[in-house]
């Protein structure tokens, strides 16, 4: 695997040149869910003092796979800044389903393909692919509410310079006409990658560009 417990991936975001908060990834300790040992992958992300007196974010989320990474066992969302949640999804592979529940009320469950992962879960099965320049990518998510196939393309290597370092990457391009929020309100959003050209494969950039302009997610250190 690309990614290892114990591993920490800090970015910095801007949006439109402005400084808005930080995200952290981390790779958790092993842990069980109903029985099973699994990875436990989490994400935090908070905005700064001055996006807060616009819009308080405070999210945590979490994912937990399979040791072997072939689906997700169990997803979570913590919203405590301006729209709070608190969310669960459940999976059950006997019957192919996910269930997606919010402080406790429940949705029906939806059907969903072997091999799906959560959101957060995503962000690494993207690592765990084989890149190729001028090559697609795709695999089944879910968020518990819809499932959609997360299309990507390879579309060449390129060197880009951060406060960072200096990185060989891969550009991708991610399909994102499954995306609600923001995205449906644009109309050519866009999402592009630049993930490390080596046995890692970790983004040092993230930028989207939407209707309210563009954001990006720059790398700050990987512990």
């Amino acid at each position: 695997m690309p990614f290892f417990v114990g591993e920490e991936i800090q970015y910095t975001v801007s949006w439109e040149m402005i400084e808005a908060g930080k995200v952290n990834f981390k790779v958790l300790p092993f842990t069980t869910i109903n029985g099973e040992k699994a990875y436990h992958f989490l994400l935090d992300v908070k905005s700064n003092r001055y996006i807060d007196m616009f819009y308080k974010i405070r999210d945590r989320l979490e994912g937990f796979t399979d040791l072997e990474f072939t689906r997700s066992l169990l997803c979570k969302k913590t919203q405590s800044g301006k729209d709070k949640r608190q969310v669960i999804v459940h999976f059950d592979w006997e019957k192919k389903t996910a269930a997606y529940s919010n402080f406790g009320e429940k949705r029906d469950p939806i059907k969903i393909p072997l091999n799906t992962f959560g959101p957060v879960s995503a962000f690494y099965k993207m690592r765990a692919l084989d890149f190729k320049a001028d090559q697609n990518l795709s695999f089944p998510v879910t968020d518990g509410k819809k499932q959609f196939m997360q299309k990507a393309r390879v579309m060449n290597k390129e060197k880009i310079t951060l406060p960072s370092g200096t990185w060989d990457t891969y550009v991708l391009v991610l399909q994102v006409n499954h995306f609600s929020g923001v995205f449906e309100k644009s109309e050519k959003p866009t999402v592009k990658l630049w993930v490390t050209a080596d046995e890692k494969q970790i983004p040092v950039r993230i930028k989207v560009k939407v209707f309210i302009g563009s954001v990006i997610f720059d790398l700050v250190s990987v512990n």
